[in-house]
């Protein structure tokens, strides 16, 4: 069935769309186009009034995406990774520079290295350099062109995209459960024994912040076993060591299989948020591939464990 023209955009303009939503402002929208930021904004209300759509939130910090923006960048981001897969077939003699990313150790051992093979089969010449750091200093672009990382919400930064929203929620192996059946009793949950990491960052949320949240007393565990960091957590909950405090996404394959038992629902937490940050003026081409790769990667997830991917403007 043909498609009428009239019924989409112009290219052009999904391409401004996307790089003002990825930059978080038309002016750096205009400087990796080569056009003028004029030229931009033009563009933006011409799509919005086509879509009968509002996309942005123009701020004076920038732009961030309506609800409706969000769901339509996922979709332009999908299209536009379409036609770059098909135009590869015309590149597969280039050699481009390798590609750096640096990731935390949780997000590397619970969610990029699984779906390596897929980016492998999917961009066969694109090659990775990943260094693994916990500690990013968000804002530094230094030594990256992509980074994941955990941080408060107040940290946002212009070029970056929400993956996960927090979600914590207690999750122990079966094993644990038919020895433990008293940790099902979760206002007595500090008797058992309890996985927790060794001197966390203060802005992470804890057993104390998830006890507040469910509607608990906190208390001081009597048997808490302190581990290094949270894939050692999760190792030692699928071991059955104890009781994990644990974020959703990190675990749901666990949970699907039946290694490992939900306590309770995950609870939504609204201080911090898992990000994916392009670094500033970034405009090579495999580095929007593999951004667009994630997101997509992110969509295909199951529903509520995840948030749409949403550009987040820079922070007043």
């Amino acid at each position: 069935m043909a498609i009428h023209h009239k019924t989409i955009p112009s290219l052009s303009a999904l391409m401004i769309f996307e790089a003002s939503a990825r930059l978080g402002s038309f002016t750096s929208a205009a400087k990796e186009l080569c056009v003028t930021p004029t030229a931009i904004s033009k563009q933006i209300r011409q799509l919005e009034d086509f879509l009968n759509t509002k996309l942005f939130i123009r701020r004076k910090q920038g732009l961030n995406l309506t609800h409706k923006g969000e769901i339509y960048l996922r979709s332009v981001m999908q299209a536009l990774d379409t036609l770059t897969d098909a135009s590869q077939i015309m590149d597969d003699n280039s050699h481009p520079l390798p590609l750096n990313i640096e990731i935390g150790a949780c997000f590397s051992h619970f969610w990029l290295i699984p779906r390596l093979d897929n980016f492998r089969d999917k961009y066969p010449n694109i090659t990775l350099n990943i260094t693994i750091n916990n500690e990013r200093d968000i804002g530094d672009n230094v030594n990256y062109d992509v980074a994941f990382y955990y941080a408060s919400l107040t940290s946002q930064q212009r070029g970056s995209y929400l993956l996960f929203n927090e979600r914590i929620l207690p999750v122990c192996s079966p094993s644990f459960l038919a020895k433990h059946p008293d940790c099902q009793n979760l206002s007595k949950i500090w008797q058992q024994p309890l996985l927790m990491v060794r001197d966390a960052p203060v802005f992470w949320e804890n057993w104390q912040t998830w006890a507040e949240r469910a509607g608990f007393s906190y208390e001081n565990p009597i048997n808490a076993l302190y581990m290094e960091d949270q894939i050692a957590i999760t190792q030692a909950a699928l071991s059955g060591a104890g009781v994990a405090l644990v974020w959703d996404w990190h675990v749901q394959d666990f949970l699907k299989n039946g290694e490992l038992i939900a306590l309770k629902e995950p609870i939504e937490c609204h201080r911090n948020a898992f990000f994916l940050s392009c670094a500033d003026n970034n405009s090579e081409r495999n580095a929007r591939r593999f951004i667009r790769w994630v997101i997509r990667q992110v969509s295909l997830l199951p529903p509520h464990s995840h948030l749409p991917p949403a550009n987040l403007a820079d922070s007043a």
